[in-house]
């Protein structure tokens, strides 16, 4: 096996002379100094900061948003539940299903015409007054049963004045 030498002539490129190690090499622009990248970073970050508080702010304002979208919904739907009771209220005591309910479940049964009884309710000074003159028939009914009526008249000041307005307005009214 041979084995040759290998020569720089025979590829065709000059060799370049060898100068010193610093006459080659060219300064690089250094950047910016220290403080001024200190400066950017800060810069940087602060607009990241704010972009992110911003971010923030525009979530919470959806998040409000949807949940006032879920609170009109649901007040709407409550509004119409609150319309359809206060619908059924007024079907369930209007006269006609009061009357058919107490006909057809409770079984009662329509008066007739003469069979209507109108009770009035007698204040309890006549009741009294009643009584007591139960007691005496021989007596005259109508002068004691007057006195309790007058006396009890006469006490409360409030039923006084009234009658007297509304004497007084009798009084307005016939004259004119």
């Amino acid at each position: 096996m041979i084995v040759a030498r290998e020569k720089a002539e025979y590829y065709g490129l000059p060799e370049m002379p060898k100068q010193g190690r610093g006459a080659r090499r060219r300064s690089k622009p250094r950047g910016l100094p220290r403080k001024d990248q200190l400066t950017l970073t800060g810069l940087v970050l602060l607009s990241f900061c704010c972009s992110m508080i911003v971010v923030f702010y525009f979530a919470q304002v959806l998040i409000t948003g949807y949940r006032m979208n879920l609170a009109e919904t649901e007040l709407t739907k409550l509004r119409v539940e609150s319309n359809d009771l206060y619908a059924k209220v007024n079907q369930l005591t209007s006269l006609e299903n009061v009357e058919a309910i107490a006909v057809h479940k409770l079984g009662m049964v329509k008066p007739q015409n003469d069979r209507i009884v109108v009770v009035q309710e007698a204040s309890p000074v006549i009741n009294q007054a009643v009584a007591a003159n139960d007691g005496d028939a021989g007596r005259a009914g109508s002068s004691s049963l007057d006195r309790p009526v007058q006396k009890q008249r006469e006490q409360n000041w409030l039923i006084r004045t009234f009658a007297d307005m509304v004497s007084m307005w009798e009084a307005s009214i016939q004259a004119g």
